[in-house]
């Protein structure tokens, strides 16, 4: 959870047009990449993005910009791991392109079981930033601003209204992130808060290539892991179900908690650091997929840790608004 807001092509014509063949509903890695692939896709196709992405972000729901960033593609699930590995791919041949993603090629390093597995660790605004670009290169059409405040049915296709007015669409994805469950509060997605530790513990050289390293703490999962926060090296530190912290409100600053119920045991160069800063996000909770169809034509998509899966499902999505 540590990225700045993506910034959109500052080239763009900013008016919120009457029509269009696919309106998509959010500007965040699924939205971003969907746009990316359809553009590609189908270069006839009138694509509208509309960016729900308010600048100061008070809910936090825009979790990539404060997620880890961090892509591993070994996984028991197959479809987890179809997801991931199409992913990493992508990723993999961006970089090879040069672009810039301040990526870090490291490893999930399991201390409980020995595993090391592959990963990459991306700066989520940035990717978002370079497929937005790349969709509005390929004629999609960003609205900065255009908070979504409604889709309902229109003959054949559905308005969208947001706060800079009405489009009408024959297809419409929504992929709002945690802010699915505004439109549609009947969606089945749970959602939970997302919380980083970022420390003061210097990154000399022999620390930059710190494995993501993941310990079985109590009943839950501590992780530290090393990421570009805004342009500097820090080291970072996440829990799962070691301290309950169910406040969607904002940051809950448990970080003795956490290093006096086991996390300094089992990591204990970590008892002398400070908290810097706590980065959060609300997300759809366990990283679970959702994909819902409420109505022909009307596409509903969320998945926590979107950015991990993030080409797979703008490409799957991509697809069924072509078909």
């Amino acid at each position: 959870m540590t990225d700045l807001p993506a910034d959109l092509p500052a080239d763009l014509t900013a008016e919120l047009p009457p029509e269009a063949d696919v309106a998509i509903c959010g500007a965040g890695p699924i939205g971003a990449a969907t746009a990316y692939f359809l553009a590609r896709m189908s270069p006839e196709l009138r694509i509208v993005v509309l960016s729900d992405d308010p600048a100061d972000d008070p809910g936090h729901v825009s979790t990539y910009r404060y997620s880890g960033g961090s892509i591993r593609w070994t996984w028991a699930d197959p479809l987890k791991r179809e997801m991931t590995t199409e992913t990493a791919e992508f990723v993999q041949s961006l970089l090879a392109e040069g672009v810039d993603l301040a990526a870090i090629e490291n490893t999930y390093h399991l201390l409980h079981t020995g595993e090391h597995i592959p990963a990459l660790n991306i700066s989520a605004s940035r990717l978002v930033s370079h497929l937005l670009e790349r969709a509005a290169d390929a004629g999609a059409q960003i609205v900065p601003r255009a908070v979504v405040e409604g889709v309902r049915p229109d003959g054949s296709g559905h308005l969208v209204d947001t706060a800079r007015g009405t489009i009408r669409a024959e297809r419409v994805l929504v992929a709002l992130g945690a802010a699915n469950a505004r439109l549609f509060p009947q969606t089945d997605a749970e959602l939970e808060k997302r919380q980083l530790f970022v420390l003061d513990l210097p990154v000399p050289p022999e620390r930059e290539r710190m494995p993501h390293t993941i310990v079985p703490v109590g009943d839950g999962y501590g992780y530290a892991f090393v990421k570009s926060v805004e342009g500097r090296l820090r080291v970072l530190v996440g829990q799962e179900d070691i301290v309950e912290d169910e406040d969607l409100s904002g940051p809950v600053d448990h970080w003795e908690t956490l290093l006096e119920r086991g996390l300094a045991t089992a990591l204990p160069w970590l008892r002398e650091a400070q908290v810097e800063q706590i980065l959060w996000g609300v997300d759809v909770a366990q990283k679970k997929l959702v994909l819902d169809e409420p109505a022909p034509g009307l596409l509903l998509a969320g998945c926590g840790s979107s950015v991990r899966s993030s080409a797979w499902l703008g490409r799957t999505l991509a697809e069924r608004l072509a078909a």
